[in-house]
């Protein structure tokens, strides 16, 4: 691809089970066809006289995830679907759009200096690292969260940053979230930071 043409859009490859749902538009259309329809089927975990409380609880949830992706500038909000526990439900991950407006536009090495600074930055008192996204460079944190107003557990977090080729005033963020067992240390938890990092390397823009 030209670096100086500033692509359009972007793709993932999904786990089977994901879903990508819009936040610019067509978002309740897609909510309603991939998200809430997927839950008339009750998990085998939870019990049958629950049923509605369930799909009431699984409603709120992703309507807050929705609405708080959107008062981030996000783009596009990911999540599991088709659930076969209460757990999975716990992970997601956003895709915004980072505008700078100071006047300053990097791109190419540029781009790649200031993404080496930024690995400096700590989250959670975790460094950054730089990384490969598919074929694009970006920066990789992995953190862990306390318990706060909006979620009543711990939480392992993994974020990408990186450069719009041709467009050095955009840049893209990937962050990922999720409580998985309640243990942000546990094999459960991780394997599902594992999976969206597995997802990270299928990122390619277009």
């Amino acid at each position: 691809m030209n670096a100086t043409v500033a692509p359009s859009t972007y793709s993932l490859l999904l786990p089977p089970g994901w879903v990508r749902i819009p936040l610019r538009s067509g978002t309740r259309l897609a909510l309603d066809e991939q998200v809430f329809r997927g839950i008339e089927e009750i998990p085998a975990d939870v019990p049958r006289d629950q049923g509605v409380a369930y799909r009431l609880h699984v409603r709120r949830k992703v309507d807050r995830m929705v609405e708080e992706a959107r008062r981030t500038g996000g783009l596009d909000l990911y999540v599991p679907a088709r659930v076969r526990s209460r757990v999975l439900m716990a992970s997601s991950f956003l895709v915004s759009e980072i505008v700078r407006h100071d006047g300053e536009a990097e791109s190419g090495p540029e781009a790649v200096a200031v993404l080496a600074r930024l690995a400096d930055d700590r989250r959670a008192g975790e460094p950054g690292e730089l990384r490969l996204a598919g074929n694009a460079m970006a920066v990789r944190w992995e953190y862990v969260t306390d318990p706060d107003g909006e979620v009543d557990t711990r939480c392992r977090h993994v974020d990408y940053v990186l450069p719009v080729p041709g467009n050095g005033t955009r840049w893209l963020a990937v962050s990922h979230s999720t409580a998985g067992d309640g243990d942000p240390a546990s094999d459960f938890t991780r394997a599902l930071s594992d999976l969206f990092d597995a997802v990270m390397t299928t990122f390619q823009w277009a």
